[in-house]
């Protein structure tokens, strides 16, 4: 099962949902942690392992294991590459790899649900779907963390909530994030004012993978900053409103801006679809940013290309997802694969 995934991408990525041309992905986390044990960054291997093998007998005997067709994967077990798709998929953390002894996950079929177990707290639960949809996801992760908490122990203060590893996950355990695509806002330089302004309303704005990560093609992740002294409704409720006003502004800029320069974004996407149809060999960045400008063009009816077609290679394009599809561990190769596929990808468009 994690072969199809790796090699079909999970489902969100290659579907548009609502509010899709800025919101790519919505996705929530939650910390938990079981009472009486230390925190997985203080365990040894065998101590992990021992909460392996409780979390996997008390998640095995709960109905949502059946109900959403979960399977587990030892990480030790799964080679670097494979490891290092996932992050690039979103499904894990560049976290959880780290070191990855005395490590579980499990997945659903369609890639939606992760189970991190031992990463820097003893469970995280994700699950990410396209679009904006964070109602939806809501829903099924309580289903998943009421069960647990009635089967298993968890460590809670009435004090200061649910107890993390993390301070900035005290309280609700709750991280909640939206993948955004923000051409214009950053084409225009205003992205930076609304980072600024991003800490006032309780979030951070990001790149792709969070904390550290690079920002490639406009892609940003939006997601709140602190958890204690808030329930979930109001974290939801925050980002909910956050993303409904990034959506407002990037639209508006987005028309203003073509407005202003529809000359000027048709020789960029005409250079754009030139370079990919007759590059030999592409970086992940130079590829990126270039999908991005079509992915601008698509959503403004300048070009046909699907912007589901588009989502799914931005994705499938990073490098160790590439490795995978082409079974190398050469990245002498990957460029030149990536130009061949992003070719191959869009011959009928390009």
């Amino acid at each position: 099962m994690l072969k199809i995934i790796l090699k079909n991408l999970p489902n969100w990525i290659k579907n548009y949902g609502i509010d899709g041309d800025v919101i790519i992905s919505s996705r929530i986390r939650l910390a938990r942690n079981l009472e009486g044990y230390k925190f997985p960054l203080k365990c040894s291997v065998q101590e992990k392992n021992e909460l392996v093998f409780k979390i996997k007998d008390t998640f095995e005997n709960c109905n949502f294991y059946k109900k959403f067709k979960l399977f587990g994967l030892n990480l030790i077990e799964l080679n670097d590459f494979e490891r290092l798709a996932l992050v690039e998929m979103h499904i894990v953390s560049p976290l959880f790899i780290e070191n990855p002894y005395g490590k579980y996950l499990y997945l659903n079929e369609d890639g939606s649900i992760s189970v991190m177990i031992n990463e820097e707290d003893h469970i995280r639960i994700q699950i990410i779907k396209e679009g904006f949809s964070l109602d939806d996801i809501i829903r099924t992760i309580f289903e998943i963390s009421d069960e647990l908490e009635d089967k298993i122990e968890i460590s809670f203060s009435n004090s200061l909530g649910y107890i993390t590893s993390c301070p900035t996950n005290l309280g609700t355990g709750l991280r909640t994030s939206l993948l955004t695509h923000l051409p214009v806002l950053t084409f225009t330089g205003k992205i930076n004012e609304i980072i600024e302004n991003s800490t006032k309303f309780s979030i951070t704005i990001r790149g792709t993978f969070g904390e550290g990560s690079d920002i490639v093609s406009s892609l940003f992740q939006i997601s709140n900053t602190t958890t204690l002294g808030k329930s979930e409704e109001n974290i939801i409720d925050n980002v909910k409103k956050i993303g409904k006003e990034i959506i407002k502004i990037e639209r508006e800029e987005r028309e203003k801006y073509f407005l202003k320069n529809k000359n000027f974004l048709l020789y960029e996407i005409r250079k754009a679809k030139n370079k990919l149809k007759y590059s030999y060999r592409l970086s992940y960045k130079d590829a990126s940013e270039m999908l991005s400008i079509l992915r601008l063009g698509s959503i403004l009816k300048l070009i046909e290309i699907p912007i589901e077609l588009i989502n799914e290679l931005l994705i499938k394009i990073r490098s160790n997802i590439m490795k995978i599809e082409f079974d190398t561990s050469l990245d002498s190769l990957i460029d030149s694969l990536r130009a061949e596929y992003i070719k191959n990808s869009l011959k009928d468009y390009l």
